[in-house]
């Protein structure tokens, strides 16, 4: 939106059948967290409509199409060293296909389950999403 705020939206993608998520493995040289292990989504721009913003990253990212998309979690928070005010949504969908094709910013995928994905290397609030949906699943 402005330098000061940042909106960011990750989803857990679950294959069709909904026994596994999708994780996509960050590159060696990304800014933040690489080689971490990172769940689709991204920066809602200014102009976009947040549930646009989020088919559009997962479909870039991945090539998937997903449905029934429910959000999980809300977070503000406000980052005093960067002088920059974070809000955060996480959601739960269902991919429409298992044919994941990845972009130039992940470098892997994997289906796993989801305690699988909460042993990879990951950022906090990745797992804490992941943590969310396990407990309404």
């Amino acid at each position: 939106f402005t330098d000061d705020i940042k909106f960011l939206q990750k989803a857990v993608v679950f294959k069709p059948n909904g026994t596994k998520i999708l994780a996509l493995k960050r590159p060696p040289d990304a800014v933040t967290r690489p080689n971490c292990w990172d769940l689709p989504g991204g920066n809602v721009l200014f102009g976009q409509l947040h549930l646009d913003s989020l088919v559009q990253e997962i479909s870039e990212e991945t090539s998937l199409s997903v449905k029934n998309i429910e959000p999980i979690d809300v977070e503000t928070k406000f980052d005093e060293q960067k002088q920059l005010y974070l809000i955060y949504i996480g959601y739960k969908c269902i991919a429409t296909s298992d044919e994941v094709k990845i972009s130039g910013e992940h470098v892997e995928f994997s289906w796993v389950s989801l305690n699988e994905f909460l042993q990879l290397e990951s950022g906090d609030f990745l797992k804490r999403l992941v943590r969310q949906v396990e407990k309404k699943e």
